[in-house]
């Protein structure tokens, strides 16, 4: 979005995109995720967190808060967001989850400090920030609930790096696209976890297909 006209249509997507997905238009917290858009567009030529040309709403900001509705029924207290890159779908997760302890894991120094910036910008108290890749990271307080975007398939070296960090009972919410590919990468792996659940998430504005994949470590 750049230019007052482009910026308005923007906003009103977002408030039509946060309305058909059940989550408030108006108050705070959609203040607060304005806010977020304004500095991803702000910092993102110098940090290159999205693509240029990407459709920052749909595919990153209104995408990342398709899943929290199944994501809320869990009653996570303490939640990661693993290779966080721009905050998604941390931040915006942090934003309606506010009583919700949220992690943003980030190898980037630079993509770490921004993440960093905007959470005190935002007055996120809930959220911090590691700097760290996940496979580096020590074994602390465990949590309730990962997440992850697309910057990963599913295999052996991902989830060896993420099952030690889950609390008993915990869920890893993968945040893919095709089912077709979902199958193929569970189908690898398939002596490693217990699927839950292969949700499909609608996004508003956006065609792709997409899925929330919840599971765990097979017992």
């Amino acid at each position: 979005m750049s230019g007052n006209n482009s910026d308005s249509v923007g906003m009103n997507r977002l408030k039509v995109g946060l309305k058909e997905l059940g989550l408030e238009a108006e108050g705070a917290k959609a203040e607060a995720l304005t806010r977020y858009i304004k500095e991803i567009e702000l910092w993102n030529p110098r940090y290159g967190m999205i693509a240029p040309g990407e459709d920052l709403i749909g595919r990153h900001v209104l995408d990342s808060l398709s899943a929290i509705s199944p994501i809320r029924r869990l009653n996570p207290g303490r939640l990661a967001d693993v290779g966080s890159g721009a905050g998604l779908p941390g931040i915006p997760l942090a934003i309606w989850l506010d009583d919700v302890d949220v992690v943003l894991i980030e190898r980037s120094g630079r993509r770490a400090g921004f993440l960093r910036t905007v959470a005190a910008t935002l007055g996120l108290k809930n959220v911090s920030v590691f700097e760290t890749a996940v496979e580096d990271l020590d074994a602390g307080p465990l949590f309730d609930i990962i997440t992850f975007r697309a910057w990963s398939v599913i295999d052996e070296n991902l989830l060896d790096a993420l099952f030690p960090l889950l609390a008993s009972g915990g869920t890893i919410a993968a945040y893919k696209g095709r089912k077709s590919v979902v199958d193929r990468e569970l189908s690898a792996v398939s002596d490693k976890v217990t699927v839950s659940a292969i949700l499909p998430l609608k996004v508003p504005g956006l065609d792709d297909e997409r899925h929330l994949v919840m599971m765990r470590p097979v017992s």
